[in-house]
């Protein structure tokens, strides 16, 4: 059985909010929420902002290794 529900715009921005990635489907959400699988807290901006800036620096080559991190901190794995 399929039912449509109607939200508000305030109500669908919301649950928007609550994609853990862009192509999850309303239904999806729903269902993550009903099954407690959601943290309703939603993700500020700056958290965004610092995401998309660490992405960016991913996709540019700008990271460490582990064992470069490790070794800057005067550690190692052995």
């Amino acid at each position: 059985m399929t039912v449509t529900v109607s939200l508000s715009d305030k109500a669908y921005q919301r649950l928007s909010l609550l994609k853990s990635h862009p192509d999850e489907s309303d239904e999806e959400i729903i269902m993550a929420i009903l099954d407690g699988e959601v943290d309703l807290e939603p993700i500020s901006e700056e958290t965004l902002l610092r995401a998309t800036q660490a992405r960016d620096d991913y996709k540019a080559g700008r990271t460490y290794s582990m064992e470069e991190v490790m070794a800057e901190l005067g550690d190692s794995f052995d």
